[in-house]
């Protein structure tokens, strides 16, 4: 695989689930957590972009790499602001949420991958989706992606797109090539993104193309206390059956 730079952007403050980066989960932060699931997928380089002491102390206890940012106003400026301050050139940078801490390191591989080779040619921007059951296609937190039939996004929404379905659900992983990453930030503001609250539409608005790739159905990540609750089950039961 070409050179991956993964950046894992975590910040402190929550409003639906305050401190989540630093919830015990088996023992560990759950910021670790996510760290140690994307090193396993074998890239060159994983840090960890923080404005925050305490996530960047626990990261760096583990072992982990931290670059210290600015508050920023999403995990894509803070991303941003990571890559600069490294002052190096990678392939690809991988964006994967800090709060993911069951994230399969197959959609790592498959969204740092899809800019690579004659598939990727033509994008600027990967990322990933999975089939959405029709009982969840209501929900506004489960955002829906549409295509093209070369795999190029049209359209991200909190809706039930397209009318009738079948639905995807968009996986919340990105890959960028570096120039197109410096050049999101000078994008002015979107009126498609203020209204679905999805960064995503500004990036199509202004021509950037992005490649969708299909993947598994994702494991929960950790918006809310019960989230939370739900991963420490699927950790302690894994944890029993290799026990």
């Amino acid at each position: 695989m070409s050179r991956v730079l993964a950046v894992i952007p975590a910040r402190r403050a929550s409003t639906r689930l305050p401190q989540k980066m630093l919830a015990d989960l088996g023992g560990r932060p759950l910021v670790v957590c996510t760290w140690s699931r994307v090193m396993a997928a074998g890239f060159g380089r994983v840090v960890v972009a923080t404005d925050d002491v305490e996530i960047a102390s626990v990261v760096r206890a583990a072992g982990g790499e931290v670059v210290m940012t600015g508050a920023a106003p999403n995990g894509t400026a803070r991303v941003r602001e990571a890559v600069a301050t490294l002052h190096i050139q990678p392939d690809v940078v991988l964006n994967v949420q800090g709060d993911e801490p069951l994230v399969e390191v197959s959609t790592l591989r498959a969204v740092a991958g899809a800019l690579t080779g004659a598939e990727g040619e033509g994008f600027d921007v990967a990322t990933a989706a999975a089939v959405l059951p029709a009982a969840e296609a209501s929900r506004p937190e489960r955002v829906k992606v549409v295509t093209d039939a070369c795999g190029r996004a049209l359209y991200f929404s909190r809706s039930p797109i397209p009318s009738g379905g079948p639905w995807r659900v968009h996986v919340g992983v990105y890959a960028f090539r570096p120039g197109v990453l410096r050049r999101l930030g000078s994008f002015p503001p979107s009126a498609l993104e203020a209204s679905e609250r999805l960064e995503q539409l500004g990036w199509l608005e202004n021509g950037v193309a992005i490649r969708v790739v299909d993947v598994m159905p994702p494991p929960p990540s950790v918006d809310t206390a019960a989230d939370l609750d739900r991963v420490r089950a699927i950790l302690s039961s894994a944890a029993s059956t290799s026990g």
